[in-house]
């Protein structure tokens, strides 16, 4: 008869012992999981922040394109009527160089860039900003169709991965 209450005994010790190591396991998968789910999130925050950063300068490198093209135009008439100014030189410098910078920032943030194919989108059409620039400046004939179909495909790209976020976000 004393054998049923030591062994009662044991077998609680090892049910507390079972259902302590369960507890633990539960416990340490859980925090695992809101582990990964606060480094989603800031995962996300840090790619959202750097997408709509490079939405808007990616829009700024593209009116700045554009008031380059205007101003050579003006340049170049200016040059063909031998009516070239002072003005007309600072106004080509002055736009050149606000090009110059934003591409740079262009460029600076293309590497936080996280998902492949918006950032594939985001190169090319910094690229075709870059060419067509250089063909601006050379005074050649430009055609804007291509940097304005690289531009729209990277806005496409940069707000499909937005969307996406959020829509994951709200699954959440």
């Amino acid at each position: 008869m004393a054998v049923w209450p030591v062994g009662a005994f044991f077998l609680g010790g090892l049910a507390t012992q079972v259902t302590g190591w369960l507890n633990h396991r539960r416990q340490r998968a859980e925090r695992a999981a809101d582990e990964a789910s606060v480094i989603q999130g800031r995962r996300e925050e840090f790619e959202l922040a750097h997408l709509v950063e490079f939405n808007g300068l990616l829009r700024e490198a593209a009116d700045r394109l554009f008031d380059l093209a205007g101003v050579v135009q003006r340049y170049r008439r200016a040059e063909v009527a031998d009516a070239l100014t002072a003005e007309h030189s600072a106004e080509l410098h002055a736009a050149s160089a606000a090009l110059t910078v934003v591409r740079a920032a262009v460029s600076a943030q293309l590497g936080f860039i996280l998902h492949d194919r918006v950032r594939m989108a985001a190169q090319m059409a910094s690229a075709s900003i870059a060419m067509t620039s250089s063909s601006v400046l050379d005074g050649e004939n430009t055609e804007f169709e291509e940097v304005t179909a690289m531009t729209a495909a990277a806005y496409t790209a940069l707000s499909a991965r937005v969307r996406d976020i959020y829509a994951g976000r709200a699954s959440v």
